[in-house]
């Protein structure tokens, strides 16, 4: 059984408070009326002038209040009563005018939205440290309910059919050849080259490097050299012009984008670019290479212990006081607000940006918000929206009841000496 509601609770006592009052001006007027038959004297006269307009008013203010839900006394023949049951669909389509035209209106709504600065408000929230750290620590104790709700053998297998499927379908050998496209294009993959020679140039450079060099020259020593024990000596010798050759060669390189071995790799690239394109075999067998990928079962079961592994790790740092998450979270968040805060054409342009995405969704739905509004109370029964709006105001407007009988008696008294003076007048 559901607890009463408490609104109902307050209409019933103020409409018995209500009630009593009517009744006090009836029974006063009763007792004041034998009176002052019985003892004539004005202050009965004038009292019972008072429980007369007390007793009009309370009962007019009474009809007033319940015409608006009801007829009174059930007299359906009295007009315009009942009001709100009765308007019940032209009421929705006011209210729904009212809401989207006061509340939604275009213009409101970016007076409102300019008003609230709300990347000023995003700054200060996250500049606060006390404010970063709770939202720090809040997601990332969010991060294992999303993993919990993740971890599912069957969703698992799901999103794996549905990923290897997409896959299969992706064309690896043009989406490759796409991306070298765009790399030698007005010669981007030069910048790929620098890269490759710079770190080449670092290799050769590392003495690590030189230390290999010399062992492999070593073991290949002929024997005499061995025999006379300078195949160290040698092989450092060989090591040194090796790398010097190479280190050269590599600097050259590097210097003159017109270098012919750059120009080689560039026709490498071009010339690898149109076999993707254009030859079907390599075609298949860069396709065919896809396919392996996807039903290595090796790769799989790495893929998959690396995310149970991440899974693990994510779990408990969330539950440690120290989480590096939420630290990082936390930080970053605090970073964000700082800059934000220090960057006024940002703030800006978060809020007209902000601006430009609310208005036209406002304009999209606000017909829908207007016809759901109607729809919905079109919907409600009479009795059910009766109902709800005198729970809502009813035992606000008892204090028009209350009002009624008090104003009355108050004028009642006032009219009452009024006319008497005017008569002693006369």
């Amino acid at each position: 059984m559901p607890p009463p509601d408490p609104r109902e609770a307050a209409l019933r006592r103020r409409k018995a408070i209500a009630l009593g009052l009517l009744g006090l001006a009836g029974l006063g007027l009763a007792i004041v009326s034998v009176l002052e038959r019985t003892h004539p004297h004005w202050a009965f006269g004038f009292l019972a002038a008072v429980f007369e307009a007390a007793l009009v008013g309370g009962l007019a203010d009474w009809f007033a209040v319940v015409a608006l839900f009801r007829h009174p006394m059930g007299m359906r023949w009295i007009p315009h009563t009942a009001i709100i049951p009765s308007k019940k669909d032209a009421l929705g389509a006011s209210l729904a005018d009212f809401i989207c035209d006061h509340f939604l209106g275009t213009r409101q709504v970016a007076d409102k939205l300019r008003a609230m600065d709300i990347a000023g408000s995003i700054a200060g929230k996250l500049g606060d440290a006390g404010f970063s750290r709770a939202m720090g620590r809040a997601l990332a104790g969010a991060l294992p309910r999303i993993l919990d709700a993740l971890d599912s053998e069957e969703l698992h297998r799901f999103l794996q059919r549905i990923a290897e499927a997409r896959l299969r379908q992706v064309d690896l050998s043009g989406a490759v050849a796409v991306v070298l496209r765009q790399l030698t294009d007005d010669g981007r993959h030069q910048a790929v080259v620098d890269a490759g020679l710079a770190y080449a140039a670092e290799l050769l450079s590392a003495p690590a490097t030189h230390e290999r060099i010399s062992r492999m020259a070593a073991r290949e020593m002929w024997r005499l050299v061995r025999y006379l024990k300078l195949d160290g000596v040698v092989a450092d010798k060989v090591a040194d012009k090796l790398v010097a050759g190479m280190t050269a060669t590599v600097n050259d390189m590097a210097g003159d984008r017109d270098h012919e071995l750059r120009q080689r790799i560039g026709a490498e690239f071009v010339r690898l670019v149109e076999r993707l394109e254009g030859e079907p075999g390599m075609r298949r067998r860069v396709n065919a290479f896809r396919d392996q990928l996807i039903d290595d079962s090796d790769l799989s079961r790495y893929l998959r212990g690396l995310w149970r592994d991440l899974a693990t790790w994510i779990r408990e740092d969330a539950g440690r006081d120290d989480s590096v998450i939420a630290a990082r979270i936390s930080g970053a968040g605090a970073e964000v607000g700082a800059r934000l805060a220090a960057d006024a054409d940002m703030r800006a342009w978060i809020n007209a940006g902000i601006i430009d995405l609310v208005l036209p969704e406002i304009e999209r739905y606000r017909e829908g918000i207007r016809g759901f509004i109607v729809e919905r109370v079109h919907q409600w029964s009479a009795d059910e929206l009766t109902r709800e709006l005198e729970l809502a105001v009813g035992a606000d407007l008892q204090f028009i009841r209350y009002n009624g009988t008090a104003v009355g008696a108050l004028i009642g008294g006032i009219l009452y000496v009024l006319v008497h003076a005017i008569q002693r007048m006369v």
